[in-house]
């Protein structure tokens, strides 16, 4: 039982890892049916310092009740990393709500997902997983582990050599030999 235990922690530690290297290059959209989101309309693809609008049609339900719109963004760059997700409050009233960000340079995607403000004051987030579920709109030129793509890019993208591996490779060995650690003593 133990030894299930162990691997059900380390699988679980590990699985935010495995989810950040799906389909690279693939945009992902936030399915609406059944919410009170009508619909969503973004750009296909993100260009660094290029406006990055987004439109959102609420249902006439949500619009006539008062039902206000934000966005959380999460950008990411071409070396790996993920800058910390912003929440922006989206511009309109009743069903038309629209908000505009400026993606950073060297960005490989933009991740967003979306939060209603019911007249009560209470909050829902969709997709409810967030930004693992969410969209996701790649950028004209883009990076992504050893895969890179877009129609804007040089013949040749040189990222900065980096010194010791990436620390996602250093979390998952120091939670495996933890995990190994713990096996060997419960023998």
């Amino acid at each position: 039982m133990r030894r299930v235990l162990v691997l059900i922690v380390v699988m679980s530690l590990c699985m935010p890892f495995a989810m950040a290297a799906d389909d690279p290059g693939v945009n992902r959209t936030i399915d609406v049916e059944g919410t009170p989101i009508e619909s969503i309309v973004i750009p296909d693809v993100s260009t660094d310092g290029v406006d990055f609008v987004i439109n959102l049609t609420l249902t006439t339900e949500a619009a006539e009740n008062g039902t206000t719109v934000e966005w959380t963004v999460q950008q990411c760059i071409n070396s790996g990393v993920c800058n910390p997700p912003e929440r922006f409050s989206m511009n309109g009233s009743d069903a038309n709500w629209s908000s505009t960000i400026t993606p950073v340079d060297t960005h490989s995607y933009v991740n967003y997902d979306v939060v209603l403000t019911y007249p009560n004051g209470e909050d829902e987030k969709f997709p409810e997983g967030g930004f693992s579920e969410g969209g996701k709109v790649w950028s004209d030129c883009w990076v992504s582990g050893e895969d890179s793509g877009g129609n804007n890019c040089p013949e040749t993208i040189v990222l900065p050599e980096e010194e010791l591996p990436a620390p996602a490779l250093l979390t998952t060995i120091a939670v495996g030999l933890t995990a190994a650690l713990i096996t060997k003593r419960d023998d």
